[in-house]
């Protein structure tokens, strides 16, 4: 079962509950550290060192920026789980994307997500790794040691299992080149991280027109349809959005020239 962290700032950080225990997804500042250490207390009933396993959407600055303070919570062995392309930023090899549309996209949603910041701490986020604007898409330093750090390699394939329960990792690159959402097919929920937002309750969500490639998010898009059906989608920013059939068929794709998921 997902459950959504109600205040955790301007990104949307997961747990996931399971046999396995506990997993996290996008621990975006230090504030959201401290809210999810509250919230699986609090309202879980479970001790935050049940947490093993840390999963990650995509490495942008806000929904990576407080995993290092996540890690002196969780349990000792637990495990942070990026895309393998994550590995190439982190040695050098290569810089985040640029993005598109900052104005007419980036813009908007930031400023919806900002309702979201409780807290100073929501918006502090503990290095400058992450950012994609120039002259720092290569600053990719982490407050915690690569031991920490596994990366996800499907061996070509797409989708494949993610180490917890039935959850399974399907690659979604177009918001970043590193994209990922985590789907569990039994359920039928699907965390998405930044492929699809949704900052209205009244909405069934939306495409996200901030992205690195736009044919990206669309093949993505596209390849969820054929593939998968979902009851439940949990965004990176936003709410939510459920139906009883396939929620997917109801995203909003009209800014990327067509009518509707189908």
């Amino acid at each position: 079962m997902v459950y959504a962290v109600p205040t955790c700032g301007f990104s949307r950080t997961y747990v996931i509950t399971g046999d396995a225990g506990l997993a996290v997804v996008d621990v975006g500042s230090t504030g959201a550290a401290d809210d999810v250490k509250a919230f699986i207390k609090r309202d879980l009933g479970s001790d935050v060192k049940d947490v093993r396993t840390i999963l990650v959407t995509h490495f942008h600055f806000d929904h990576i920026g407080g995993i290092g303070r996540f890690l002196l919570f969780a349990a000792d062995d637990a495990k942070v789980f990026f895309h393998r392309r994550v590995k190439d930023y982190l040695e050098g090899r290569s810089a985040l994307s640029p993005m598109k549309n900052w104005c007419t996209a980036f813009g908007p949603t930031a400023w919806k997500s900002a309702g979201y910041v409780r807290k100073l701490s929501h918006l502090h986020f503990e290095s400058l790794a992450g950012i994609p604007l120039p002259g720092l898409r290569k600053l990719s330093p982490l407050p915690y040691s690569m031991d920490r750090i596994e990366f996800f390699d499907g061996d070509g394939a797409r989708r494949y299992w993610a180490g917890f329960d039935g959850w399974e990792v399907i690659e979604t690159p177009g918001h970043t080149e590193d994209s990922l959402c985590f789907y569990d097919g039994e359920a039928e929920e699907l965390v998405c991280g930044d492929l699809m937002v949704n900052m209205d309750k009244r909405e069934k969500g939306r495409l996200n027109s901030f992205y690195a490639s736009k044919e990206g998010v669309v093949e993505s898009f596209d390849y969820l349809l054929r593939n998968v059906k979902v009851k439940t989608i949990y965004p990176g920013h936003g709410e939510p959005v459920q139906s009883e059939g396939n929620v997917l068929l109801g995203v909003d794709t009209l800014a990327f020239g067509r009518d509707g998921g189908r």
